[in-house]
């Protein structure tokens, strides 16, 4: 079945230039040019579309004015929008909104390998539900200590980017933001893993815009202590991203690989915060299945959202153009054997980390990982080794940081 594309016109009339090269890039693609806003909204309640490329300024209404009815009315559309970069403003009101911001100019090339990524992750995402879930998560938002001590280290003259990193890289909701803006800009093809390089690659003004902005959406204050902890959360990240390093450079991964795992621990439970923060009611919910049932809360959340955590922070992070190694990480990392793959890698650091993060014993470390995985990867007669390394003495009270 073939993958459908509408494109939507600017003013400038980009994505014109780009539909003959595009077609030629990917000739199994069906691509249909739309001239303005309201066309492609007729055209998107007419049959389904798996993807959506807009520019931002439109010439009957706002890009991010389409994208936001889009997410509302069909959340299953992957969104992507291209923006000029000294439009700052503009292009952080759209973290949140669109999976994907492209900057300008934006090629045939480029634009097709973004797409690529995105159907890709149709392909091997274990639950296609989450998309719709993720049509009602606008906001991941961070906690406002964090945000005022990182906007004093950027104040600063001259700004201590230094500082500022270090505290981003130590905050889940934060790192995905900043990953999903310097990926977003990237006039290249990589995919940036390393929360402290992007803080330098952005730089203060737009890191200040980007941080004040997304303060104003933070919707903690609603949140019961009870319901989620979210100081409790950030120190189990990470531990979890410290372990996984621990444990992705003990088993020789290369560097690239081992920054990867610790960017994947850190991020692995955002899918949490997300429900959390976005669909309070029913987290709930799950949570009171779970204690009650006395379940891992992943199972109770699939019954009650029809996915996980893991799958919505994974998908989450695909689509805002992650590294792969970090998506599936996260979004497998309660459920590892889903994951073809015959050697150790981010998926199984952030796995065996987030399970020597939660268990009291060896033996319990033991009943929390999937032994049939490590089996079949041949690793597990290293869980011994990895709890010893993991967890010295001492790790009771730092459980209680």
């Amino acid at each position: 079945m073939k993958s459908r594309v509408l494109l939507v016109e600017g003013i400038a009339g980009e994505l014109r230039a780009t539909l003959d090269p595009l077609r030629g890039l990917a000739p199994a693609w069906e691509l249909r040019l739309a001239h303005s806003g309201h066309e492609a909204l007729t055209l998107l309640s007419g049959a389904p579309w798996e993807a959506i490329v807009a520019d931002l300024h439109l010439s009957d209404m706002a890009g991010l004015q389409l994208m936001t009815q889009v997410m509302r009315q069909h959340p299953r559309t992957h969104r992507l929008l291209l923006a000029d970069l000294s439009d700052l403003e503009s292009l952080l009101r759209c973290v949140g909104t669109v999976h994907q911001l492209l900057a300008k100019p934006c090629d045939a090339t480029r634009l097709q390998v973004t797409l690529h990524r995105a159907f890709a992750l149709d392909m091997w995402l274990p639950n296609q539900a989450v998309r719709e879930l993720l049509g009602r998560i606008p906001n991941v938002p961070s906690l406002p200590e964090v945000y005022a001590t990182v906007l004093e280290q950027l104040q600063r003259e001259p700004p201590s980017l230094d500082q500022a990193a270090a505290l981003i890289a130590g905050d889940p909701p934060m790192t995905a933001k900043v990953l999903q803006l310097v990926n977003a800009v990237s006039q290249g093809l990589r995919n940036e893993a390393d929360p402290v390089a992007a803080v330098k690659e952005l730089g203060p003004a737009t890191l200040k815009g980007l941080l004040l902005l997304s303060h104003s959406y933070s919707r903690f204050a609603e949140l019961d202590p009870e319901l989620l902890s979210i100081e409790t959360l950030w120190q189990h990240s990470r531990r979890v991203a410290r372990r996984a390093r621990q444990l992705a450079h003990a088993e020789g991964l290369d560097a690239g690989s081992v920054q990867q795992a610790a960017s994947a621990g850190l991020l692995h439970d955002l899918g949490k915060l997300a429900l959390a923060a976005n669909l309070t009611a029913q987290f709930q919910e799950a949570l009171a299945r779970a204690r009650q049932q006395k379940q891992a809360l992943w199972e109770t959340e699939q019954t009650v959202f029809g996915a996980t955590h893991g799958e919505v922070g994974g998908c989450l992070l695909g689509m805002w153009g992650l590294p792969l190694p970090i998506v599936e990480a996260v979004t497998m990392h309660h459920h590892p054997t889903r994951f073809l793959s015959d050697s150790f890698g981010p998926l199984t650091a952030v796995h065996v980390a987030n399970a020597l993060d939660h268990a009291d014993n060896l033996a319990d470390f033991q009943q929390r990982v999937d032994l049939s995985y490590l089996r079949e990867l041949g690793l597990d007669q290293r869980l011994p080794q990895w709890w010893d390394r993991c967890r010295p003495a001492g790790a009771a009270e730092e459980a209680r940081e």
